[in-house]
């Protein structure tokens, strides 16, 4: 009778982990840009182009070391759980001479695995945010209305193409068990919404499976061979996760592109884009 029970429970734990049923508020949702310095040419426009195309939005918020911007709410990057350095000494396995090593080299990445946490943790540091945070990289600028929400308060998530193995390593040894869910669509499309009650749901499976706080559980995941490059997308992990856990997120497409120049924003409006990202390395003007 104890087998028997034990196989039921365990059946009926594999239905709710494939059809979970979260208790989403209804709620307008908050806009984090994570910025530096270096995106001053795009950190306004992208701000003006998600205020004005998007009404399902209440606050926009830049994050940064310092006020960058008038146009947008500012919070102070140092008052996240942990550090440049803190995460230099994850991200280098717990070594403090290859963390400082990595900090000082001209091809640290550690901004990009910064903001990756950052990203993820804002819906638990920013005081009175909404449980629908929407993450926007700072080079990307919406040109035309679009909404990440339907009537029900489920999520609307624009695929992208991109495919990058090391992606899917990290997100396996962060979560044993999670894969890609679709083998043509990737979740990099330059901006997420995070939904609290799926976060939450992530940020308990990877502690409960790693017994330490998430962000560091997420930078020992990463290769240290990719330490140097691309070694964990935060979207790919939340964008799998959701997927796999519910049927309350669903895919719609956007018509969007990544373009070389700033000059030719009116085009793309006129061409009926969504939103076009204008990456500062790949920039022409």
């Amino acid at each position: 009778m104890k087998k028997l029970m034990f196989c039921t429970l365990l059946l009926l734990n594999c239905v709710c982990l494939n059809g979970m049923v979260y208790d989403i508020p209804n709620a307008p949702i908050d806009v984090i840009i994570p910025s530096t310095e270096k995106d001053l040419d795009t950190l306004e426009l992208c701000i003006e182009g998600i205020r004005y195309n998007c009404d399902q939005v209440r606050r926009i918020i830049v994050v940064s070391n310092k006020q960058l911007t008038t146009k947008a709410e500012w919070f102070d990057e140092k008052l996240f759980p942990f550090s440049k350095e803190e995460v230099a000494y994850y991200l280098a396995g717990c070594d403090e001479a290859k963390a400082k090593e990595f900090l000082v080299s001209p091809q640290t990445r550690i901004g990009w695995y910064l903001q990756q946490l950052i990203k993820l943790y804002a819906p638990y540091v920013i005081p009175e945010i909404s449980s629908n945070v929407l993450h926007l990289d700072s080079d990307t600028i919406f040109l035309n209305p679009i909404c990440f929400l339907n009537d029900q308060g489920e999520a609307l998530y624009n695929p992208g193409t991109e495919y990058h193995m090391p992606y899917f390593d990290h997100m396996a040894r962060l979560l044993p068990g999670e894969r890609r869910m679709f083998p043509e669509h990737s979740g990099i499309t330059h901006h997420m919404l995070l939904q609290k009650p799926i976060l939450d749901d992530l940020f308990q499976a990877v502690e409960l499976h790693h017994h330490m706080d998430l962000w560091k559980a997420y930078c020992l995941s990463i290769n240290p061979q990719e330490l140097y490059l691309s070694g964990s997308a935060s979207d790919e992990v939340y964008f799998n996760f959701a997927f796999a856990r519910t049927n309350q997120v669903h895919l719609r497409f956007f018509k969007w592109d990544n373009i070389p120049s700033l000059k030719c924003l009116s085009k793309y409006k006129k061409l009926r884009y969504h939103f076009v990202s204008c990456h500062s390395w790949s920039r022409t003007d």
